[in-house]
């Protein structure tokens, strides 16, 4: 038997398009860098913490689309 046949598939079974998967980091990345220069704001403030939320959920929207890339 060939070693194809005997592994198993590795990652998501469903893929999004090239363009969605894009377009979904570019949202991601965006999240990550837009409040850090539009929104000054001091150092453990309300906005601060909202600022590192957006960030954190950017992050993970960024992984979202880089891991369903075709």
């Amino acid at each position: 038997m060939s070693e194809e046949a005997n592994q198993a598939q590795v990652g998501p079974k469903k893929r999004l398009s090239k363009n969605s998967a894009i377009g979904i980091m570019v949202a991601g990345g965006l999240m990550i860098v837009i409040p850090w220069f539009l929104l000054p704001s001091e150092q453990g403030s309300a906005l601060q913490i909202g600022k590192t939320i957006v960030g954190a959920a950017g992050f993970c929207i960024l992984c979202v689309g880089a891991y369903y890339r075709p």
